[in-house]
């Protein structure tokens, strides 16, 4: 069973942004430096806890490692 309305429909890489806003100067679209700064400290945040996570894989892997060499 198929729930989207119109599967060709191109879905786009920047659904936040398409709904925000724009200034346009000299053809140029930009969002507001509020949404912007927003955008930024989240994706931040995200790469932080991909590190995070990444730190513990890297640890569970050596806890893995070394409970089959025992």
């Amino acid at each position: 069973m198929n729930h989207l309305v119109n599967a060709n429909k191109k879905v786009s890489d920047t659904p936040r942004t398409d709904r925000q806003p724009v200034v346009t100067v000299a053809f140029q679209q930009f969002v507001k430096a509020g949404f912007a700064r927003q955008l930024e400290r989240q994706l931040a945040g995200a790469n932080k806890r991909i590190k995070e996570l990444e730190a513990k894989v890297n640890e569970l892997n050596d806890l893995k490692k070394w409970l089959e060499g025992r």
